[in-house]
């Protein structure tokens, strides 16, 4: 989910008084479950596969990262953050299989917002303040928005897919992202309904989580856009430009999803996706973006610049594109130029 129209000032502490919300629209929401597998024609070498997600490869011979019981975590920051993910979770579970009311930011179709939106944002912020007093929070729910990016900053998206969760589809999820000095230092993608967590620290790869082990990723070793799958949207009313330039690439397969495009790619389940809405902020790719390098893949802009943290504006004004390799990413970049300005 994104948002714009953000105000420019100073964080302030989370625990301040949520703002009261008019029920606008109640909807009872339908549990629907909608996650299609895709399976390699052939298994890469050196990989094993797992039951955690069928068609999810696992590097040979590290027993010692690929199955780490809880007591031997990989990591002491995502020990923390994971509960703080899950206690969110909780909270949009809870709100999946019930009313909720619903608001229109800034009266924007294309940006609505829950009661779960903010009230998972009220929870992460505050657990995040008090684990953590000195960091700086970018929220989407928040309008609070810090200034100064080069001291620790979390980026936080509380309702990633608002417009799954008000459907009934369980294509949504939670996003945490840490950036400090110019660099992204950590992130997790949680999937709630779907039960599926990913997250990465810099410099020691990444996870997903299956039930009490992580498992360590990485991309697929398909390094031709024609042999390659690509990420698309869910099927929505919106018309846009870009998605007739990613209907003509030349690819094996197109795979709808909402909530898990990046990490899919991060975990050899597909090879590029391409946003098309020209809406993406910061905290929509910060957390993904590391999930996908550690694993070896590639995040750029639709130019394929870097994607700069430090810049005041939230959007992406040229949007973004995450592929398995540079090879892809190559033919990506090539196809998109012959088609946008």
């Amino acid at each position: 989910m994104t948002r714009a129209g953000h105000s420019s000032m100073e964080y302030n502490n989370p625990n301040e008084t949520l703002p009261s919300m008019n029920p606008a629209t109640q909807r009872k929401i339908a549990f629907r479950t909608f996650f299609p597998l895709f399976m390699f024609p052939k298994q890469p070498q050196n990989t094993t596969k797992t039951p955690f997600c069928q068609d999810v490869y696992l590097i040979k011979n590290m027993q010692n990262e690929n199955n780490v019981k809880k007591s031997e975590h990989p990591s002491l920051l995502a020990k923390e953050i994971i509960p703080i993910a899950q206690q969110a979770g909780e909270i949009l579970r809870h709100f999946f299989k019930k009313d909720f009311s619903l608001e229109l930011k800034n009266n924007d179709t294309f940006d609505p917002v829950t009661s779960a939106d903010k009230q998972s944002d009220a929870l992460m912020r505050k657990l995040l303040h008090e684990k953590f007093p000195d960091d700086l929070i970018l929220s989407e729910e928040n309008e609070n928005i810090p200034t100064d990016y080069t001291k620790r900053i979390w980026m936080v998206d509380p309702l990633d897919g608002t417009k799954d969760f008000i459907k009934g589809k369980d294509g949504f999820a939670i996003h945490i992202g840490l950036f400090s000095n110019n660099e992204i230092l950590f992130g997790l993608v949680y999937a709630p309904i779907q039960n599926k967590l990913f997250w990465a620290e810099k410099g020691k790869g990444a996870y997903m989580q299956q039930e009490d082990d992580f498992q360590k990723i990485q991309v697929s070793p398909i390094t031709s856009l024609l042999e390659s799958r690509v990420i698309t949207r869910s099927p929505g009313s919106d018309a846009r430009a870009l998605d007739e330039v990613v209907l003509q690439l030349k690819c094996r397969e197109y795979i709808h999803d909402s909530a898990l495009k990046v990490p899919k790619i991060a975990c050899g389940q597909a090879e590029a996706h391409i946003n098309t809405n020209f809406r993406a902020s910061k905290w929509d790719t910060l957390a993904p973006q590391i999930i996908l390098e550690e694993a070896g893949g590639i995040m750029t802009d639709l130019d394929g610049n870097l994607l700069d943290y430090t810049q005041k504006e939230l959007r992406w004004e040229r949007s973004y594109i995450a592929t398995s390799n540079k090879e892809i990413h190559n033919e990506v970049l090539q196809a998109i130029k012959k088609h946008l300005p």
